[in-house]
């Protein structure tokens, strides 16, 4: 994984600021950002998971982490790449164990529909400790 530590702490602050996550007693939680061509967040979706492992769908709104995503993007873009197209951002409260993962091709990896509904929550489980 790259990292810029400072960069995924500005995401995380956004991330948790979140309305929809204030009311929940998370433990982990998984966020998909996706970004349009011009390197914009425009849809997050994803998890957050309590201590008994039970999710519950959550999203945070674009306008609130698009600057810090959009930072992390142009930090890890190489000269003359596009950047990614989608980022799955990890965390877990009680560790404070975060990963990140990138997708620069797919605009179907990671996407929740009727289908896998029921793989997806495992498949975006963080399992970062705690």
């Amino acid at each position: 994984m790259s990292e810029n530590i400072e960069l995924l702490e500005d995401i995380a602050r956004a991330t948790f600021s979140s309305d929809s996550l204030k009311e929940l007693n998370w433990n982990e939680v998984s966020v998909v950002f996706e970004v349009n061509p011009d390197g914009k967040v425009d849809g997050t979706y994803g998890y957050a998971y309590d201590i008994d492992n039970k999710a519950t769908a959550i999203s945070v709104r674009p306008r609130d982490v698009r600057p810090a995503v959009s930072a992390y993007r142009e930090w890890l873009r190489l000269e003359g790449d596009k950047g990614f197209i989608k980022m799955l951002f990890q965390f877990n409260r009680k560790s404070r164990k975060v990963n990140a993962l990138f997708e620069f091709e797919d605009p179907t990896r990671w996407q929740v529909t009727p289908k896998n509904i029921d793989t997806i929550v495992e498949e975006l489980r963080p399992n970062l400790g705690g």
